[in-house]
């Protein structure tokens, strides 16, 4: 089959070429690849992760069409599929509380499996699910957009939140300002580029002068954070008393300052989440109905060593995506 594999870190090391097609096991399904994601996790991924097996596929979202099923299984050669790009086996004390990505067994697809940039990937019968959207929304399900919907639930956005979305152009930004906006919120979309996803886009030198205007002074609800210890203080500065950052990527940094005094005077909450449950991104199914992939631009499995450069393009505004088949 084609692929993208590499056996050692680095950009320049991903190959395309050809590898064996996976040979099924017990329990688990056979997907043809139709579309896969290129985030910023696949580029940490080629180029500085511990992965295995080596060689190596890359690809943490994807999303494609049954082969061949072998067990029991609730899908049939020939559906159409996402996948939840991590392994949980169901038992553990997390997966009892519906926190599958905490599995204590768990392994990351893409990373410490092979992942969705080839032709054919074989994954546990369990992590699929029968959908019918827009092949470039099936195949941001399984981070981009469980990634934000995980977050936004866990800040408990609800009907009339004002939420503030940073990163608004990027992968995750990009359906945390969907997402909160389908859950009632009204939504702030931050981002430094021309890219106008919502009503209320701002540079960040705006932000925090426009939110004031918008909330009479009160500030943000909720502060959705992806980016990290950049843009940290201010998210701070523009949450309202008892508001709520949630924060999931380190992008630009992992450090940051806090002043606890300020901090619980404001009875402020800072949220650190991780991917989502699978219960949620059964619930994305549904819900991305009323989404868009707002795709910047697609690529051939080819060239998916320029997809991945491309993730860094300043003039980079939405999301990139692989055609594998």
């Amino acid at each position: 089959m084609r692929a993208l594999f590499f056996n050692e870190n680095g950009i320049d090391n991903l190959k395309y070429g050809e590898l064996p097609e996976p040979s099924l096991t017990e329990g688990e399904v056979l997907i043809r690849v139709v579309k896969a994601g290129v985030t910023q996790l696949d580029y940490m991924t080629v180029s500085s992760m511990k992965v295995s097996p080596l060689p190596h596929v890359p690809g943490s979202e994807f999303a494609g069409i049954v082969e061949e099923v072998k067990g029991k299984a609730s899908v049939n050669p020939g559906d159409k599929v996402a996948v939840y790009t991590r392994t949980f086996d169901g038992t553990c004390s997390f997966c009892r509380e519906g926190k599958e990505m905490l599995c204590t067994s768990g392994k990351r697809i893409g990373i410490d499996e092979n992942g969705g940039y080839a032709e054919y990937v074989k994954v546990p019968s369990n992590l699929v699910v029968k959908a019918d959207l827009h092949w470039d929304l099936m195949a941001s399900l399984s981070i981009s957009a469980l990634a934000p919907y995980h977050a936004l639930k866990e800040a408990r956005v609800g009907k009339g939140a004002t939420v503030v979305v940073f990163g608004a152009s990027g992968s995750t930004g990009i359906f945390a300002t969907q997402l909160a906006e389908i859950m009632g919120a009204t939504v702030v979309a931050v981002t430094d580029h021309d890219f106008k996803i919502s009503r209320h886009t701002v540079s960040y030198s705006q932000a925090e002068d426009y939110v004031r205007a918008l909330t009479d002074g009160e500030m943000a609800d909720v502060v959705v954070n992806p980016l990290g210890a950049k843009y940290w203080d201010l998210g701070v500065r523009l949450l309202r008393k008892s508001g709520r950052m949630v924060f999931f990527g380190t992008l630009t940094g992992s450090k940051v300052t806090l002043d606890l005094s300020s901090a619980y005077l404001s009875h402020v909450s800072f949220i650190g989440t991780f991917r989502g449950s699978f219960q949620e991104f059964k619930e994305l199914a549904e819900l991305c109905r009323k989404c868009k992939p707002y795709t910047w631009r697609e690529f051939s499995l080819e060239e998916g060593k320029d997809a991945l450069l491309a993730l860094k393009s300043p003039e980079r505004k939405g999301r990139i995506m692989l055609k594998v088949t």
